[in-house]
């Protein structure tokens, strides 16, 4: 998979700096620098799985901010665009936050989601006394749409059970 950073800046409100393959960073009216990208999964399946990842590494607060989105979705159009991709995310609870992520993802990909044909499937997974919010977005005419999405909420259901028998 590849991105065209001219491609992307064409069309993004921030411009997108390329970390790397699969990777970019933008800087806010507000000075916000977030990292944005995928990542290749190779658990949940074999071949056509990322996760996508927001990283503020300031950890700052800023005001609302449309752009965000909107640079967000420059990336997603250039992802979805590929070959038939599957998206997934991770609410990040380290601070807390989780489900105010949760939240805002789900507005997020939920507008994407509806405008572009397309399956946003989000819940929510307790593991060792912490609730994690996760979702996985696709396209409604990938080949193994059913099939995914019937996999997918068969793992975050067995997750604890799959990660503690892994410990013992």
């Amino acid at each position: 998979m590849t991105f065209s950073t001219d491609t992307l800046n064409s069309r993004s409100p921030y411009k997108l700096l390329q970390v790397n393959d699969l990777t970019f960073r933008f800087v806010t009216d507000q000075k916000i620098s977030y990292t944005v990208g995928f990542y290749k999964d190779n658990i949940f399946m074999d071949e056509g799985a990322y996760h996508f990842f927001i990283d503020n590494e300031q950890h700052e607060h800023g005001s609302y901010d449309p752009k965000i989105f909107d640079t967000i979705t420059v990336l997603l159009e250039e992802f979805f665009n590929q070959e038939p991709l599957v998206m997934l995310y991770i609410c990040d609870a380290a601070d807390q936050r989780q489900a105010a992520r949760d939240r805002l993802y789900h507005l997020w990909f939920y507008d994407y989601a509806r405008c572009h044909e397309m399956t946003l499937y989000s819940d929510s997974v307790t593991f060792r006394q912490v609730k994690y919010y996760a979702g996985i977005l696709l396209r409604h005419d990938h080949p193994l749409h059913d099939m995914i999405l019937t996999y997918y909420q068969h793992f975050l259901r067995n997750v604890p059970t799959l990660y503690t028998t892994q410990e013992k």
